[in-house]
């Protein structure tokens, strides 16, 4: 074949318009010419809205979850918990120190049969039960301890050969 004779080369095919292409259009559009599509305010309001709902969504899981355990924590306390927040509550010396006062007040007759805190309400409260043949000796020892923090007979009952009598007062 001849180079004249040869048909003419075909048509390139032709890109879609490039994303500049399109912007300059817009430009040159006329404001009330129709749109075609949501505007890019609508798109960008609508994936923050979703966005925010979505984060809001998480932070209150999150959230109640936190608060469960917590609660969970409270109607069902650990023992040794209890044990460490009431120590602590008392103080580091306030404990032995209530109860060497309490042996010093004892008359020579007078056993002391147990100690415990009570941990019921908010304030600790320190409960003794002392084993003593004359219950009315211990009552005077107490009376005249005084100090800050005053003991105080709340029961007494019959042991073997012995009253035994409650006291409490603050720790």
């Amino acid at each position: 074949m001849e180079p004249g004779k040869l048909p003419p080369p075909d048509p390139a095919p032709e890109a879609p318009p490039s994303l500049v292409d399109r912007l300059g259009a817009a430009a040159r559009r006329k404001p009330d010419a129709p749109r075609r599509g949501l505007p890019a305010g609508v798109l960008l309001a609508g994936a923050l809205w979703v966005g925010s709902s979505l984060a809001a969504s998480a932070i209150s899981y999150v959230a109640t979850a936190k608060v469960a355990q917590l609660s969970s924590d409270t109607v069902e306390p650990d023992p040794v918990r209890l044990e460490r927040r009431a120590l602590a509550s008392l103080g580091a010396g306030s404990f032995s120190a209530q109860v060497d006062r309490i042996a010093r007040l004892l008359p020579a007759e007078a056993r002391l049969q147990s100690l415990e805190v009570d941990r019921r309400d908010d304030a600790a409260r320190l409960l003794a039960e002392i084993a003593t043949p004359d219950p009315d000796r211990l009552r005077s020892a107490l009376a005249r301890a005084g100090g800050g923090r005053p003991l105080r007979v709340v029961n007494e009952r019959r042991g073997d050969g012995v009253i035994i009598v409650s006291i409490e007062g603050e720790p």
